[in-house]
């Protein structure tokens, strides 16, 4: 076989075993379960806001278009992002926002055993002997990213069909729905990859899953905490190692800056799934 063979066996291992097990089944219902509860909260909220707006200050759906805009403008400090998000279906726009900062979590969950499972029991053995090392290490990366991406392709889904029988929650029509629907969920795909990189890299380093969940978590923490140092204290450079700082990039209206975005996302998850391959070749399995 060929070492992308490999990889999909390896993968489509990790894809099967990860959507038919207790935790990928709870998974799956717990993102439905709040993409239900996130969809009727923010159409419900909108709903309430825009009429109280309008009853109490007359202010009309153009204004709420440019206060919309002008908080967006503040939160990204880029006016060009501001106009451009405003137009989006804010019930979408939030759930990719819970996306992306939830996806560290869900990264987490579903990967945090992928290699240490497979260290402890020895079943390591049994593929190590029939794929390169290389080969074993990638496939796990791409397994889980596949999975985490196809969770949130099911969040999303379930959103846009709600939003669009909503009437695009009153300021999209169908079509500008589904457009934004597929650049919001492309957007978590990079994102995605370099935290499933990141995940299986510290993960693969222990043999007991459970200290592999603890690191991996202590891990994440510490990008968490040293993007918000980096955020407090106006450090840039602490932020460009939190890949979820990159949506800012992967939001805009230039083409430049989604593909410059997306090189980072799949190059920190290259450079963690290259070092992770690395370090477990010269592993004792």
């Amino acid at each position: 076989m060929t070492a992308l063979d490999e990889i999909g066996l390896i993968a489509s291992r990790e894809i099967r075993k990860n959507l038919r097990s207790l935790k990928g089944l709870i998974l799956v219902g717990l993102s439905l379960l709040g993409a239900i509860i996130v969809t009727v909260v923010k159409i419900k909220a909108d709903e309430f806001q825009q009429g109280k707006l309008a009853e109490d200050n007359n202010i009309g759906p153009e204004k709420i278009h440019e206060l919309q805009e002008y908080a967006l403008t503040q939160v990204y400090g880029d006016p060009q992002m501001g106009k451009h998000l405003a137009n989006a279906p804010t019930v979408l726009y939030a759930l990719l926002m819970v996306t992306i900062w939830l996806c560290p979590l869900v990264v987490l969950v579903l990967g945090f055993d992928g290699i240490p499972a497979d260290l402890q029991h020895r079943s390591v053995r049994y593929w190590t002997v029939r794929t390169r090392r290389g080969s074993y290490f990638t496939g796990k990366v791409v397994g889980l990213w596949t999975v985490v991406a196809l969770l949130t392709l099911m969040m999303h889904l379930l959103i846009a069909g709600v939003t669009l029988i909503q009437g695009g929650s009153g300021t999209a029509p169908a079509g500008s729905t589904l457009g934004w629907g597929v650049q919001f969920y492309l957007a978590t795909l990079p994102i995605s990859a370099a935290w499933c990189g990141l995940g299986t890299l510290i993960s693969a380093q222990f043999r007991s899953p459970i200290y592999a969940m603890l690191v991996t978590a202590a891990g994440f923490a510490s990008l968490f905490v040293l993007q918000a140092v980096g955020r407090l204290w106006q450090l840039k450079a602490l932020l460009y190692v939190y890949p979820n700082w990159y949506d800012a990039l992967l939001l805009s209206p230039r083409i430049e800056r989604v593909g410059l975005g997306a090189l980072v996302c799949f190059g920190i998850s290259a450079a963690a799934t290259a070092l992770g391959t690395f370090l477990f070749a010269r592993s004792d399995v």
